[in-house]
């Protein structure tokens, strides 16, 4: 089954370039260019492996977007990559450095290549669905334990 990858980006020159980037990679991509859109898509059935984050959106901010989709425990297992081209905030470098740390990575989109964005996006993919099915299995012989000692 093919990742679903969500860019959340306003600026539709780059989201095509990503798209098609990701797609020739076998990624499935849904594109929002607003917040607001993201928002809308991930309130239905529709859950991505990941999404790359724009910071500025119209509407919804990309920060803001980040702290709303991290509030909801469903989203948890979603890598969340911020993808700017923003490299400093007007609120200051803390407010860049607890934005840092609510996402799982952040780029600078002049810094990487397309394909460098493609094999981070999978590896970080890859890490959190370690991470899940890690936690999934750490749940289930703690509780063949628990009954075995009770029998």
């Amino acid at each position: 089954m093919a990742k679903k990858l969500l860019i959340v980006d306003d600026n539709a020159g780059s989201s095509e370039l990503y798209q098609i980037r990701f797609e020739t990679s076998k990624w499935e991509v849904s594109v929002a260019y607003s917040g607001e859109k993201a928002l809308e898509l991930l309130k239905t059935d529709y859950h991505p492996d990941a999404i790359l984050l724009d910071l500025m959106l119209p509407g919804i901010q990309g920060d803001n977007l980040l702290k709303i989709l991290r509030q909801d425990q469903k989203n948890n297992d979603i890598a969340i990559i911020i993808l700017t081209a923003v490299s400093f905030n007007p609120r200051g470098q803390e407010e860049v450095e607890r934005i840092a740390k609510l996402a799982d990575d952040y780029l600078l989109k002049i810094e990487v290549t397309p394909g460098e964005i493609v094999k981070r996006v999978t590896e970080l993919v890859k890490k959190k669905q370690a991470k899940k099915w890690s936690g999934i299995l750490r749940k289930k012989l703690t509780k063949y334990r628990f009954k075995g000692k009770n029998n």
